[in-house]
């Protein structure tokens, strides 16, 4: 359970990278496995039956915004088999400068509650400068507390020389010995970072039945992600009303093979705003969900 939540907190914030976050699930892939929707959330069908669109009267899909929009936090609480476990928020907190390019400065936060904590504490945030014009990574620090394990890093990205520089900030003085404190890692143009990635997707056209592929840096390697939209319907939140959504299917490529870790499934707004809703993660330690918090909803429908 303690990876199933460390899997499905990253996943949470990071929603573009979910499927790299995945645990292997047997038959993962096949096109016509049903699973149970999850209690935190109400649906017209009793299961969602991946690849198909629920009998419904069509929904429009509006254009997305053209950018960012400062201010903008959406906070979540995540359940591991319904049972609370933690919270996470992503925000665009403000636009800065770096490297004579202004940037948006985007923050993500997840920790888990006090009944985890007691025996697998996490706190993760990490922090994406997004350049304003190309709407690319400029800067990428992640901070991990998780378990035992500890992560400090900081990544910044040449997209001119198509070059990442990882450097790593916890145990220097041994990686330095082992040369693995400063990396770098070539990337393909307009890569994202696990953040920055989250945002670049609700920029992007949508329509139902085809794909998108975006380059996503992490853990020092570039991965390819296809995300599919696989349809449109009206979602239930319960106590935060009926959402015409579009269901996205985030699959990871690994090395040209595609690596059946299980299953991710986004909601976002059928609006132009795109606010991810819901997201499920079907692990072999169980169902994990984050749902996002009433509050986040009130700029979105007043």
């Amino acid at each position: 359970m303690q990876t199933a939540w460390r899997y499905g907190s990253v996943s949470l914030l990071l929603i573009g990278c979910a499927a790299q976050a995945l645990t292997r699930l047997p038959n993962a892939s096949s096109g016509n496995r049903t699973w149970s929707a999850p209690a935190a959330l109400k649906e017209p069908t009793a299961q969602l039956q991946f690849g198909q669109a629920p009998p419904e009267q069509p929904i429009t899909i509006a254009s997305p915004r053209p950018t960012l929009q400062v201010g903008e936090r959406l906070q979540y609480h995540a359940r591991w088999m319904g049972i609370p476990v933690g919270e996470g928020s992503v925000e665009v907190k403000e636009i800065v400068t770096l490297n004579d390019r202004q940037a948006f400065h985007i923050v993500g936060e997840a920790h888990s509650n006090r009944w985890l904590s007691r025996f697998y504490p996490l706190k993760d945030i990490v922090h994406s400068y997004v350049d304003v014009e190309a709407l690319h990574p400029l800067r990428f620090e992640k901070s991990q507390r998780e378990g035992h394990y500890r992560s400090e890093e900081v990544v910044t990205f040449d997209h001119t020389a198509q070059i990442a520089t990882y450097e790593s900030l916890i145990n220097r003085a041994i990686k330095e010995h082992l040369g693995e404190a400063i990396k770098q890692i070539p990337i393909p143009v307009h890569i994202q970072d696990p953040l920055s990635v989250f945002y670049a997707l609700r920029l992007r056209p949508l329509e139902v039945g085809t794909s998108l592929n975006v380059d996503v840096y992490s853990d020092e390697k570039s991965y390819r992600m296809e995300v599919k939209v696989l349809d449109t319907r009206r979602l239930e939140l319960r106590r935060r009303g009926v959402f015409d959504v579009i269901t996205l299917e985030p699959i990871a490529t690994f090395k040209g093979l595609l690596v059946e870790r299980g299953r991710v499934v986004v909601y976002l707004t059928a609006d132009e705003w795109r606010i991810p809703l819901a997201i499920y993660i079907w692990t072999p330690w169980g169902l994990v969900t984050g749902v996002i918090e009433r509050a986040s909803l009130q700029p979105i429908r007043p």
